[in-house]
C-alpha cells in the first residue's frame, strides 16, 4: 500500500504533545468510563479518545472554532464523511471516532479528494475572510492577496535569525515578482478547508474518504486548499485523478499544480511561526519554500 508522502506525521510525533487529565474531562463531559488516549495535543487543541467509540476535542487557542467547526460537520456533505457531533461546549466538541486508515497514494483517493474539494469549494461568498460560526464572514479581507501577504510578512518579521537566513528576501521577492499574476489566479471566494491535507485526510475501509479538524476553515481562493493537498508530491495517478474528479463539477487551470504551490506559500511561511530553528519541521518547511521559488525563478 503506497501512502501520500507525509513527513508532517513525524513533526507531530517529535513535537511536545499536551492532554488533558480526567477532571478536566469530566468537567466537560460528565463521568465517563474506559480509556484516554492522546490523539494529538498542542497550543491549538487536543484531541483525545475516550473508549473506543468518542473523541473530545477542546479548543485551547480559540475557544470561539469551536462552533464554528460544529456548524461546517453537520452540513451534510454528500462526498465525503466527517465525524458526527454528539455534544458541544463552550470549548469543545465530543466527535464520533470513526476508524480509518492513510490516505493512499492512488487515483481512487485522489480523485475522493477531488469530489470533496469541489463539494467544499461549491459554498461561495462575497468577500474573503474569517468566518463566524454562523458560517458568514465575521472579518472580511478589503484584500485577499494583500492580507496574505501582511501575515506573510509579520511571520517573517518574528522569525529568528537561524532560521530567517536568506528566506525572507527570497519569498518576498518572489511575491513581488507574482503578486500580479497571484491576483488574476485568486478565485472568487469560496469555502476553504484551511487544513487539507493528508494528516487531517484518511480513507475508510467503504471507499470514502473522510475529512478531519476545520478549526482553520474561511472564505479564501481556492487554490489555497489545492496547495495543502499537493505540498509534498504525491504521485501522477493521485494528481490526475483528482483534477478529473474536480473538474466535473468546478473548473481547474492547466497550470493549476505551478500556482497552487505559490499559494501554498502562504501557508508554509505560517507554519514556520515559532518554530525551532534546528527541528525536522523547520528544515523540511524551508526546504519545501526555497523549492518552490526555486522552481519559479
Amino acid at each position: 500500500m503506497r501512502l501520500v508522502r507525509n513527513p508532517e506525521r513525524a513533526w507531530e510525533r517529535a513535537a511536545h504533545v499536551q492532554t488533558l487529565d480526567r477532571a478536566e474531562i469530566e468537567r466537560r463531559i460528565g463521568p465517563f468510563s474506559g480509556e484516554v488516549e492522546v490523539l494529538a495535543g498542542g497550543h491549538a487543541n487536543v484531541n483525545v479518545r475516550l473508549g473506543a467509540d468518542r473523541v473530545l476535542r477542546v479548543y485551547r487557542r480559540d475557544p470561539r472554532a469551536a462552533s464554528k467547526e460544529a456548524s461546517l460537520l453537520a452540513r451534510g456533505w454528500r462526498s465525503f464523511r466527517v465525524p458526527a457531533v454528539l455534544s458541544a461546549g463552550d470549548d469543545f466538541l465530543l466527535l464520533e471516532h470513526v476508524a480509518h486508515g492513510p490516505l493512499q497514494d492512488t487515483a481512487a483517493c485522489g480523485a475522493a479528494a477531488g469530489r470533496a474539494l469541489a463539494e467544499i469549494h461549491g459554498v461561495g461568498f462575497d468577500s474573503a475572510g474569517f468566518l463566524g460560526p454562523d458560517l458568514a464572514v465575521a472579518a472580511p479581507f478589503a484584500d485577499c492577496v494583500g492580507a496574505l501577504r501582511s501575515y506573510v510578512a509579520s511571520v517573517l518579521d518574528r522569525l529568528a535569525p537561524a532560521l530567517l537566513g536568506e528566506l525572507g528576501e527570497r519569498v518576498s521577492a518572489f511575491l513581488d515578482a507574482h503578486e500580479g499574476a497571484l491576483r488574476e489566479r485568486a478565485s472568487a471566494p469560496v469555502l476553504l478547508h484551511g487544513d487539507f491535507k493528508a494528516s487531517n485526510l484518511h480513507w475508510l475501509p467503504s471507499g470514502e474518504l473522510l475529512v478531519l479538524d476545520w478549526e482553520f476553515a474561511y472564505a479564501g481562493p481556492m487554490l489555497m486548499d489545492v496547495g495543502q493537498l499537493l505540498r509534498w508530491g504525491p504521485g501522477a495517478e493521485f494528481v490526475a485523478a483528482f483534477a478529473g474528479a474536480y473538474r466535473a463539477h468546478a473548473p481547474l487551470a492547466d497550470d493549476f499544480e505551478r500556482w497552487a504551490a505559490a499559494f501554498d506559500l502562504f501557508n508554509l511561511v505560517g507554519l514556520l511561526d515559532g518554530v525551532e530553528p534546528s527541528s525536522r519541521r523547520a528544515i523540511e518547511i524551508r526546504g519545501r519554500i526555497l523549492q518552490t521559488v526555486q522552481e519559479e525563478r
